[in-house]
């Protein structure tokens, strides 16, 4: 089957494959333990700690590993409401965040009475520093804006909400699991207090991700995981993001390439659809709206002809969700079902785009005939 919904997860490396099967059974120990099993675990976690640090131009003692991207997401919010000096109990997000965010924010609001405001964006998906800007209030606390959409693969700038956000003393954290691996990510650049990634978007295992706090920020280590951890998949996600970073550039050009040739060829055969495009965006994420064709009857008619696309993000897939990033930019609800998502990864090949523009044209023949 052709895979052209990597954005929703990727298949594991050989090389990460290989390590953890080394590491699961020559390193197998618990980390807390004081014998010598557990210390070599524990050098493996501490090497691997490094390693990070050093993929995400990190300063020390600040990579934490976690059970994925969802407890990334959810533990750096709980980390920095609890760190945060100023007094208040208002945060600023947007609609589209990861459900993990978006489900957090909500039980926040509900259960501990947080007053939450979503953030408008421009035609283009993006979310503008001066709308930041006038959703500030005194009682502001923490701001949480996504690195990259995975419906569109807007790229939020983050740097320059972050540097603002700096002078106001108020805390931000970023989810960077769709721009990590395809974006370099260098920390300090970024200007974010907590930054969430995770193993199986490139390449790593599933269960394991990692999370960047800023270590002036979380002080003491114990408010973290202090569970048995996956020594093997933390060493795999590892190894898989080195080979994944390594190549980033390369990728980027070609799958751009590969972007560019795809639209081109869906405009020029007039289909009944638009495409999302701006200058500030992942090449790897193609999101398209059928002017009347459904969404979940596009992706069936797909996966029929061996080819894996989605309908949005894969966490809200059987929800009945439209998709949230349509609605934000101004889609009518109704029309906002008819997207689909085509996302890119390093096995994609230009024989592959012709098939899914051979299906497309398919398509669009049967729901005329409907």
């Amino acid at each position: 089957m052709i895979d052209l919904d990597n954005a929703a997860t990727t298949p594991i490396s050989t090389h990460a494959l290989e390590v953890y099967q080394k590491v699961a059974v020559q390193c197998y120990g618990n980390t807390n333990s004081l014998h010598d099993i557990g210390s070599a675990a524990a050098d493996v976690l501490q090497f691997s700690q490094n390693e990070m640090e050093s993929i995400l131009q990190a300063p020390s003692n600040s990579i934490y590993f976690s059970r994925g991207g969802t407890d990334a997401n959810q533990l750096a919010i709980q980390l920095l409401l609890r760190s945060t000096k100023k007094q208040g109990k208002h945060i600023i997000t947007t609609a589209f965040e990861h459900k993990s965010i978006t489900n957090y924010l909500k039980d926040l609001q509900k259960y501990q009475g947080y007053q939450i405001t979503y953030l408008p964006t421009n035609q283009t998906g993006e979310v503008e520093l001066k709308t930041v800007q006038t959703s500030v209030k005194k009682d502001t606390v923490l701001v949480v804006v996504q690195h990259v959409n995975s419906e569109i693969g807007a790229i939020q700038p983050i740097e320059e909400i972050g540097a603002w956000l700096r002078t106001q003393n108020i805390l931000f954290h970023s989810d960077g699991v769709q721009a990590f691996g395809k974006l370099p990510v260098c920390i300090s650049d970024l200007k974010v207090d907590s930054y969430a990634i995770s193993s199986h978007k490139v390449h790593g295992p599933k269960g394991i991700g990692a999370l960047y706090v800023n270590p002036a920020i979380l002080g003491q280590k114990s408010v973290l995981h202090t569970g048995t951890m996956d020594i093997p998949a933390i060493a795999a996600f590892v190894t898989a993001a080195n080979e994944t970073v390594s190549t980033i550039q390369h990728e980027a050009q070609r799958i751009g390439n590969l972007r560019a040739a795809f639209i081109s060829e869906l405009n020029k055969r007039n289909f009944p659809l638009r495409t999302f495009t701006s200058s500030r965006q992942l090449p790897h994420i193609v999101g398209i709206l059928f002017d009347t064709i459904p969404g979940d009857y596009t992706m069936l008619a797909y996966n029929q002809a061996g080819i894996a696309i989605s309908t949005g993000s894969a966490c809200s897939v059987g929800s009945e969700e439209p998709s949230r990033m349509m609605q934000a930019i101004g889609i009518p609800l109704q029309e906002s079902k008819h997207f689909i998502r085509f996302s890119f990864g390093e096995t994609t090949t230009q024989n592959d785009l012709d098939k899914a523009i051979e299906v497309c044209e398919n398509v669009v023949k049967q729901w005329g005939n409907v």
